[in-house]
């Protein structure tokens, strides 16, 4: 009668370790870009070689293994559209965030950005009927409070930054609910094949339509875009797909939100640039709002499963 207990208690090991992998590649992503930006490589292109790369490294475990070719090759249409939906909307993010940061101050860019939190919540409610409680959405409010917090002194930015950063938030909100949907029927390997392979084809159109020429190329260009790879996309993208086989979009979302602090003080540790007082105090607001989302959501799934485990125990006495 007790069987099933540990399964559960696995998968939510399974679901915070992918979220917490997620969380830490995804931290690194700004440092890399800003290291790639100072080869004066074209953001588009930095993105071009990272999926590029991405798609390099995963084909040996897609390709070269029969069950993962299998399942590549029996996923249905409605997956597969599914998929390329999502890889069409990671594309549109990475361009008008990579676009963000070169126009806009980082602290801005990033306060824009937390509002995805919002974003998903809202989208999750309305396409997926997932349902958040009002303790929850109170911490998710906290939260993004926080955010704007880190930017108090950051400056407003240049309008064009700003707005694309607003993009960057909707198109990462809408990515997530993809991943979300998509991930109840699919397995990661065939999802993330999809969507990378959509996402470097339309990374190849954007930089071949606008006519972009691949001036400062350079060996430093490969590494910054080998790391971003395996770092920001195969340990941080890949693993928040993970995470939402287990989680529902808006705290997975939420759980992400730390990376607007994390991110800064990674480049300040490498590249000296000083987090303000206000980046400190967003940062500790950011915690308590995902604190209280977290438990939130907690007690709310206990209260969902401890009648469906208790019942038949009172039904053997």
């Amino acid at each position: 009668m007790n069987e099933p207990a540990p399964a559960s208690a696995q998968s939510t090991r399974n679901g915070y370790t992918a979220l917490i992998t997620a969380v830490l590649g995804s931290s690194l992503a700004t440092l890399f870009y800003k290291l790639s930006f100072a080869t004066g490589l074209h953001p588009l292109w930095v993105n071009f070689i990272r999926l590029g790369i991405t798609l390099v490294l995963m084909a040996p475990a897609t390709l070269l293994r029969t069950k993962p070719r299998h399942a590549l090759r029996t996923v249905g249409k409605g997956g597969f559209w599914l998929s390329a939906l999502s890889g069409t909307l990671l594309a549109l993010h990475f361009t008008a965030w990579v676009l963000a940061l070169e126009n806009t101050d980082v602290f801005a860019a990033s306060a824009i950005w937390g509002t995805y939190l919002l974003m998903t919540a809202g989208f999750s409610s309305l396409l997926l009927k997932e349902k958040t409680s009002w303790g929850a959405l109170a911490g998710m409010v906290i939260a993004t409070v926080g955010v704007v917090v880190c930017n108090l002194d950051g400056g407003i930015g240049k309008l064009s930054g700003n707005l694309l950063a607003l993009l960057a938030a909707a198109l990462q909100a809408l990515y997530t609910l993809c991943g979300r949907k998509a991930r109840t029927k699919m397995d990661t390997n065939s999802y993330t094949s999809i969507v990378y392979t959509f996402t470097f084809l339309w990374m190849g159109a954007f930089v071949w339509l606008w006519g972009i020429k691949p001036t400062g190329f350079t060996g430093a260009n490969i590494l910054w875009a080998l790391a971003l790879a395996v770092f920001c996309t195969l340990l941080g993208h890949t693993m928040l797909n993970v995470a939402l086989k287990y989680f529902k979009a808006p705290l997975v979302s939420a759980a992400m939100l730390i990376t607007v602090v994390t991110g800064p003080l990674v480049v300040f540790a490498v590249l000296g640039d000083v987090p303000t007082g206000y980046t400190l105090l967003g940062g500790c607001v950011i915690l308590a709002g995902l604190g209280l989302y977290l438990w939130m959501e907690r007690r709310e799934t206990a209260a969902v499963i401890t009648p469906v485990v208790t019942a038949p125990a009172e039904q053997e006495l």
